[in-house]
């Protein structure tokens, strides 16, 4: 558990358990679905196996993180986040919306995963803009998620969904830059950027339902 700061306070009480290294992306990947310890790691690149015992072991004292038996015979033991833990995914979403704000193209050892991917997704809906269901597809790099929408909400998941989706969007880190609003649909094609599978009007629906403004800080974006 973290450095506990002697306050009676929510936010330091948060910040104790959240604050320490790799917690919250451990909290990002389960709010998307439960994982394995194996499953955590292959989408964690770089965390210590150690770190991730701890991390886990002081998630599940805080009620947070609980351990549930896989649905499928011999899927043996997953992490799941509790009632208390799915509280968190407003919180997360709010700081990844804050996070990529500023965000433009990843570094050269930055990766996304496709849980990353998945919350990024859920991050950048807007409610109401769209009245139409669907189901997106999209790979940047070699991550994939999927997205289904209503009007006011938004299902996620890593990988590729289950249900053939309405659309497909490949793309590689132009992908911010669409989120952003500061790539159209349009362009985004025409230039090689992006391709899809499905109507090109799902495409432009997906750039509106789906958004996260870059923010100018005084400072670079790179």
């Amino acid at each position: 558990m973290g450095k506990d700061y002697a306050q009676f306070c929510g936010l330091a009480k948060a910040s104790s358990l959240l604050g320490e290294r790799w917690s919250l992306l451990i909290l990002r990947d389960l709010s998307v679905r439960p994982c394995r310890f194996k499953d955590l790691l292959e989408g964690l690149p770089g965390i210590p196996t150690s770190v991730l015992t701890t991390r886990l072991r002081d998630l599940q004292a805080a009620g947070v993180v609980t351990r549930v038996a896989g649905d499928q015979p011999g899927g043996g033991v997953h992490y799941a986040l509790t009632q208390h833990g799915e509280a968190l995914a407003p919180v997360l979403d709010a700081l990844g919306r804050w996070g990529a704000a500023t965000m433009v193209a990843p570094e050269p050892d930055e990766v996304t995963t496709d849980a990353s991917l998945a919350v990024a997704l859920r991050a950048a809906f807007q409610p109401g803009v769209t009245s139409s269901a669907a189901t997106y597809a999209v790979r940047a790099g070699t991550a994939t998620a999927w997205a289904t929408t209503t009007q006011d909400s938004v299902i996620v998941g890593a990988g590729a969904p289950e249900v053939p989706p309405d659309l497909t969007i490949h793309c590689g880190p132009e992908l911010r830059a669409l989120l952003a609003g500061t790539l159209t649909p349009t362009a985004a094609l025409t230039s090689g950027a992006a391709r899809i599978e499905g109507p090109p009007e799902l495409f432009d629906r997906f750039a509106r339902a789906f958004r996260v403004p870059f923010i100018e800080t005084g400072g670079s974006h790179e």
